[in-house]
């Protein structure tokens, strides 16, 4: 029996075609200098076949030179313009910027912001010029599956632009037994929900469908993250949770 719990809570183009365990994947890399500032870095990330984005960002200017993981989505805009919607996510889960990058693909023309997400007081941003460059060597494979999962696995986002938002997805997982896992999906927006079941894993993928209501979503289990992804239709969401409220989102592994 399903234990479901509802919460308001609030979620040159550098391209080679690539292939991380079964998902097609388009590879992007830029050089990029932050306007007006003496800030630099390397983006680079793969794009999947539905639009779902991950990679790093490289603050080349800094002392440390730290990777930051950044995910995404990539939508069409008014115009033909392409845009790649990218959210950097610190190593607790905390999200401390956004990239927005805008490609016209009849001219391959880029345009793109930096802001901040962790200062509520300043909230700059910047004007990026990018600068197309070779995909760094060692990096990608973001989107390999993870083929068999152990113990207790713990994925969050937050940030604390406008207050505390975010979540957490926790996988219980008995080694060659799937019949008895357990997700559990609790998130502090208040337009995810929250959702408490058991489930079976296969080749690094969960679904389900909430019986009461029929909302259905699949939950993709990567290396260092998790995707959960809306399958039903819109109507469904709303007779589960209220309206624009979902289980989507990426999720960094942090424990």
């Amino acid at each position: 029996m399903k234990r479901i719990v509802f919460v308001l809570l609030l979620p040159l183009m550098m391209t080679i075609p690539a292939l991380a365990q079964g998902i097609p994947v388009t590879r992007h890399a830029y050089t990029a200098q932050f306007k007006k500032s003496k800030i630099t870095a390397l983006i680079w990330y793969e794009e999947t076949e539905d639009g779902d984005l991950s990679g790093e960002i490289i603050y080349t200017s800094s002392k440390q030179k730290t990777p930051i993981r950044i995910f995404g989505i990539a939508y069409e805009m008014e115009g033909g313009l392409c845009r790649h919607q990218l959210f950097e996510y610190q190593a607790d889960g905390e999200r401390s910027g956004h990239i927005e990058i805008d490609r016209d693909p009849r001219t391959s023309k880029l345009s793109a912001l930096w802001g901040d997400m962790r200062n509520d007081d300043s909230q700059r941003t910047y004007a990026l010029r990018l600068t197309p460059t070779a995909f760094p060597t060692g990096k990608g494979g973001t989107f390999t599956l993870a083929d068999d999962i152990t113990g207790r696995f713990v994925y969050n986002y937050q940030h604390h632009f406008k207050g505390n938002q975010g979540g957490t997805v926790v996988i219980n997982h008995l080694k060659g037994n799937p019949g008895v896992e357990e997700v559990s999906i609790s998130k502090y927006d208040p337009h995810i929900a929250e959702y408490n079941a058991h489930a079976v894993f296969s080749n690094g993928t969960y679904s389900d469908e909430l019986e009461d209501c029929g909302y259905k979503f699949v939950m993709y289990v990567f290396r260092d993250f998790v995707r959960v992804k809306t399958t039903s239709d819109i109507y469904k969401e709303y007779d589960c949770f209220g309206a624009f409220t979902t289980l989507d989102g990426f999720y960094l592994r942090v424990e």
